[in-house]
């Protein structure tokens, strides 16, 4: 037997099994609206000082995009100078890099001869810009931004680079690691 549905034109029977989706349609609107409504309270308890509690997230936020600046740099500069051990130094123990145009090297080892690679064929020279970083828990995404020149060293030819990067950072003992990495070419910014 089923449920009668009260104010319908005419009687309509409802299976037992769908009274609980009308139920739900009708509270549906009161709950998100309390859910809202909470999360709102709840980003606004505790803070006595709006201005002071801005400060603190903007120093904050600066402090966290200060600290994965620095570890991009010491990444940059292990592409400058080929150093693919300190390269490795900053991935995780089970990294995967995701180069442009070739399969993802998954694996210490495989990230390793990846590096090899790249340090045999090219010759790097750039700089990165960190546009976005957040953290959750124990990992962090940045997204960065990178532009320089490059040689071909077999054939010595050189030109400018420009890439769009993702870094997915994972927190091992204590210190943050490169993950994931993964880039695209953008175009190359002009030269002034």
């Amino acid at each position: 037997m089923g449920a009668l549905i009260a104010g319908a034109k005419k009687p309509l029977v409802v299976p037992p099994q769908e009274i609980w989706m009308i139920q739900l349609q009708r509270l549906m609107p009161a709950a998100l609206a309390a859910t809202l409504c909470g999360i709102t309270f709840a980003a606004d308890a505790g803070s006595r000082d709006a201005n002071r509690s801005t400060t603190m997230a903007a120093r904050t936020s600066d402090t966290i995009r200060a600290e994965f600046a620095k570890l991009i740099d010491t990444y940059n500069e292990g592409l400058t100078t080929q150093n693919v051990e300190g390269i490795l130094k900053l991935y995780s123990s089970d990294p995967v890099f995701v180069p442009e145009y070739a399969p993802p090297a998954v694996g210490r080892e495989a990230v390793r001869k990846a590096y090899e690679w790249v340090f045999a064929t090219l010759k790097l020279n750039g700089r990165f810009i960190v546009h976005e970083v957040e953290i959750v828990g124990d990992r962090a995404w940045v997204r960065t931004s990178s532009t320089g020149r490059f040689t071909v060293i077999a054939t010595g030819v050189e030109a400018d680079v420009a890439n769009s990067e993702f870094f997915l950072f994972k927190r091992e003992a204590g210190a943050w690691k490169i993950h994931r990495y993964i880039f695209t070419t953008s175009a190359p910014q002009a030269r002034n």
